[in-house]
């Protein structure tokens, strides 16, 4: 999974984010991570393995512990949906302080590895017309989320147009859509089969 410095003192190997995670999935998964190093007193090879036994509840625990330190927790901000005024790109102020919790979860969890950002219009005017709107819109609220601090590496962005009506009502359709995906999630598999249901929501999977 890589290779990490060990120092002295009571805190000796500092891992980052990613190898976190790493580590994190091989628990979850029923693996045994082993860390290993020469000994400082003759080289041999010493090896640690970390145990993975009760570690998946203590992990749900850990992250049922942090998400309650945050302003939402994952359920609350996994899919969120901004709506826009029509013909119109701009962000309100209710529009700004819900995009802040999405950034302030997604820098707080980094066990988050997708951030979907997906822009729609409703079906007024011309179809070229809704597609250049519907990305306007995806990319203000990406460009928002970045500005903030969100890694544009973690953010996939992407426009519909009018092709995934969620009501038969405009205003319903004037939205872009974020959808947070942790790690090890089975990414869901969606249809646009027209008016309702979530199967919409997002756009193809």
């Amino acid at each position: 999974m890589g290779k990490v410095t060990v120092s002295d003192g009571n805190r000796p190997v500092l891992l980052d984010s990613r190898q976190a995670m790493v580590l994190v999935q091989g628990l979850l998964q029923g693996m045994r991570p082993t860390v290993s190093r020469e000994s400082w007193f003759d080289g041999r090879l010493v090896r640690v393995h970390v145990s993975n036994v009760n570690f998946s509840g203590q992990f749900q625990n850990y992250r049922a512990c942090t998400e309650n330190l945050l302003p939402v927790n994952y359920d609350q901000i996994r899919r969120s949906r901004i709506p826009f005024a029509s013909a119109s790109a701009s962000l309100s102020d209710a529009d700004r302080a819900l995009l802040d919790n999405v950034v302030t979860f997604v820098l707080a969890d980094p066990s988050v590895e997708r951030v979907f950002v997906d822009g729609h219009s409703d079906r007024l005017g011309s179809r070229i017309d809704n597609r250049a709107l519907s990305e306007e819109r995806a990319n203000v609220v990406a460009d928002y989320l970045k500005a903030r601090g969100v890694s544009e590496d973690l953010i996939t962005v992407r426009a519909h147009g009018d092709q995934y009506p969620v009501s038969r009502r405009p205003a319903d359709n004037r939205r872009t859509n974020i959808r947070l995906q942790r790690e090890g999630e089975r990414p869901e598999l969606q249809q646009a089969n027209g008016y309702g249901g979530d199967s919409a929501e997002d756009g193809p999977g």
